[in-house]
């Protein structure tokens, strides 16, 4: 799980200074995702598949009909649903949200560098695996 920190961390610090996401960053993850598929038998295909595709395509809707969401934050969000699988994904976006709609009330800002909240919501979601793991 730890292994695609290093490229989320660095597409959220590029993202938040230049509000760019690297390439391989998201590529890394998805490399890593696709090593932990053949690895690991938890999330199994299906799922990752799902969260590959669902959230790529909800995100890439959005963008066409509202704008907004660049094509990083799509691949990037793509790449973190193969690695991670549907399930936690949803809730990585889900903790990912609260700090994101803190700083645009905030801020008073209609864009926001998506890769830093994905990145805190995953630094959320790893650190209840962690505790959820150590309570069993």
């Amino acid at each position: 799980m730890l292994l695609c920190a290093i490229p989320l961390l660095w597409a959220a610090v590029t993202d938040f200074r230049k509000r760019i996401i690297p390439d391989w960053t998201w590529i890394a993850i998805l490399i890593l995702g696709i090593a932990s598929a053949f690895l690991f038998p938890y999330p199994g295909l299906v799922q990752r598949i799902e969260g590959f595709l669902l959230p790529g395509l909800c995100l890439l809707l959005l963008a066409v009909k509202y704008g907004g969401v660049g094509g990083g934050d799509i691949k990037l969000t793509s790449a973190l649903g193969f690695y991670f699988g549907l399930n936690a994904l949803a809730a990585i976006l889900f903790f990912a949200m609260l700090p994101a709609c803190a700083y645009t009330r905030l801020a008073r800002k209609k864009s926001i560098p998506l890769a830093v909240f994905l990145f805190a919501g995953f630094l959320i979601y790893s650190l209840a695996a962690v505790v959820n793991s150590l309570m069993c």
